[in-house]
């Protein structure tokens, strides 16, 4: 594994990044659609994952019906009604609990509860979870085009206000940040000195 903020642990735990995701949304202009055979056009996933059949129900639901690895995999497409966006769901064919995303692996589609998959800012250390909120907020406020944006050598605190905010929220916007990158670099000479401060120049 190459030196990074996981450097000199063991790493134990699978994660959702090491997966490719399937998004309710690709399902969504099949509500309208006719029965029949369907491929998803993304490219990183099998042939197998990519086919499939869309049934339907007696209930009058839209089913996925999947044949991966000689297992036969149903993924029920259920929208909910109740929101203003009409939100898609889709089933997991191991334990029909509605999700977002499911994760293809070998031989089937599951949710991540069932693969027993974590998010990569589970495995932050705090240095790192602090570094990602401070380039979120800098992007929310100059955008992801400013110059420098994700660059933490650079401080943020001499730069201009963008068009179309007032003062008085930039100021107390780009406070708050210059306060998490204060925060921040005595986190970061720590790490270094645990790194490199047996090293004699």
């Amino acid at each position: 594994m190459p030196r990074g903020s996981h450097y000199g642990r063991i790493r134990k735990r699978p994660y959702t990044v090491e997966y490719h995701r399937l998004s309710a949304i690709v399902f969504k202009p099949l509500l309208q659609a006719k029965l029949g055979r369907y491929t998803i056009t993304l490219d990183h996933l099998s042939e197998q994952h990519k086919n499939f059949e869309l049934i339907e129900t007696a209930k009058k639901i839209k089913v996925a019906k999947f044949h991966i690895k000689s297992q036969t995999l149903h993924i029920a497409l259920i929208q909910d009604d109740c929101s203003a966006s009409n939100k898609l769901y889709i089933t997991c064919p191991c334990c029909q609990s509605k999700r977002q995303h499911l994760y293809a692996v070998k031989n089937a589609y599951a949710c991540r509860e069932c693969l027993g998959l974590h998010y990569a800012t589970q495995a932050e250390r705090p240095r790192d979870r602090l570094m990602r909120k401070i380039r979120n907020k800098r992007k929310k406020l100059w955008g992801n085009d400013w110059p420098e944006v994700l660059n933490m050598f650079a401080l943020s605190h001499y730069w201009a206000k963008p068009k179309g905010i007032h003062w008085k929220t930039f100021y107390k916007a780009k406070e708050e940040i210059y306060h998490l990158e204060r925060k921040y670099w005595p986190m970061v000479e720590i790490h270094l000195n645990k790194q490199f401060g047996h090293l004699k120049i």
